[in-house]
């Protein structure tokens, strides 16, 4: 998939025929694939570019900083997803304030048509565009006659009598509801970061852990679970002048793991930020800086904390037993 920063180099006959949905694309769920395959599907049938246009930061988070909200994906993450998803091309401008204060109008006649130069655009029937999210689908339907350009919208998705949202899917894993979750998303949720160094704290405990550096990505509530982790190799390489190309190669092995998500009580009580670390069962090697996958299967305990050590090494020895029955329960379906 080729990445696009900015409008710089648009229009491009390199990417005629195209075909454009947008969106914020968090956690890249199942009602986020279904408009994705859409896109996929038209551009195939008239041989374009099925291009998704999105952001790195979420909008909200750049409008209102004071309440930054948490997400399901990193940057990097979700641009592997949508690559997943077939996309060839992503636009990735920097939203900032002035790019906000674009009117509807303004934003499709320069934007879509002036650079982008699209032949259709697909949307979700609840989208929302331009300054104060003033566009809807039923002003872009008159852009679309306007300006000459296809519009076709993707009805919602919907589980049961709950709408498939971002919003909602953060709400369930903030509860906990693994399960439900998983549903939504159309797979387990999962985080995807790089390894960096710890205290080495699991490792004079005879368990070594692999810290995560999370960006800004929500987690279950704290505690010890079950997880499926296997590595990632996820870049975003310069391709030519004002384009670059993801590279993403995920493990086609996976290990089973315990990760501890908390603030590690029985050593540090005083601890004010809250720390992920993953045990990885039978794998061999150094994951130090490198990019690994965690998805989340089960719930195990919530964090406690141990009168000693020699309890706590007892407690991880049964984790590590109750991850691996997890694990092969899950591998089995």
């Amino acid at each position: 998939m080729i990445v696009a920063r900015n409008f710089n180099r648009f229009p491009s006959s390199r990417f005629s025929r195209m075909v454009l949905t947008m969106g914020v694309f968090d956690g890249v769920h199942l009602g986020h694939q279904k408009v994705l395959s859409r896109v996929r599907h038209a551009a195939r049938r008239i041989g374009g570019t099925a291009a998704v246009l999105t952001f790195q930061e979420h909008p909200q988070n750049v409008l209102n900083p004071g309440a930054s909200r948490l997400l399901l994906t990193s940057f990097a993450h979700k641009l592997a997803l949508l690559e997943a998803a077939g996309m060839d091309l992503c636009i990735v401008p920097h939203f900032n304030e002035q790019f906000s204060r674009m009117s509807p109008e303004v934003f499709v006649k320069r934007i879509l048509v002036g650079k982008l130069n699209i032949r259709k655009l697909i949307l979700g029937d609840d989208s929302r565009f331009g300054h104060r999210r003033e566009g809807d689908v039923s002003r872009m339907a008159e852009f679309a006659k306007t300006f000459g350009f296809g519009f076709v919208t993707v009805p919602a998705l919907k589980e049961k009598k709950f709408t498939v949202k971002s919003t909602l899917i953060r709400h369930l894993l903030s509860e906990g509801c693994l399960e439900v979750a998983k549903k939504f998303l159309g797979r387990p949720y999962s985080v995807a970061a790089r390894i960096i160094k710890g205290e080495g704290r699991g490792r004079e405990l005879g368990f070594p852990t692999a810290n995560l550096d999370l960006e800004n990505e929500i987690l279950p509530p704290m505690g010890v679970y079950a997880v499926r982790a296997r590595l990632m190799d996820c870049r975003i390489l310069p391709e030519r002048k004002g384009f670059f190309v993801m590279r993403h190669t995920p493990s086609s092995e996976r290990w089973p793991a315990v990760l501890n998500w908390g603030k590690r009580p029985t050593f540090r009580c005083d601890i004010r930020e809250a720390v992920a670390e993953v045990h990885l069962l039978g794998f061999r090697g150094d994951v130090y800086g490198k990019v690994i996958e965690v998805e989340f299967l089960k719930m195990l305990r919530k964090e406690k904390k141990f009168d000693s050590s020699e309890e706590l090494k007892k407690q991880i020895s049964k984790d590590i037993r109750a991850a691996k029955d997890v694990f092969l329960k899950k591998s089995k379906v």
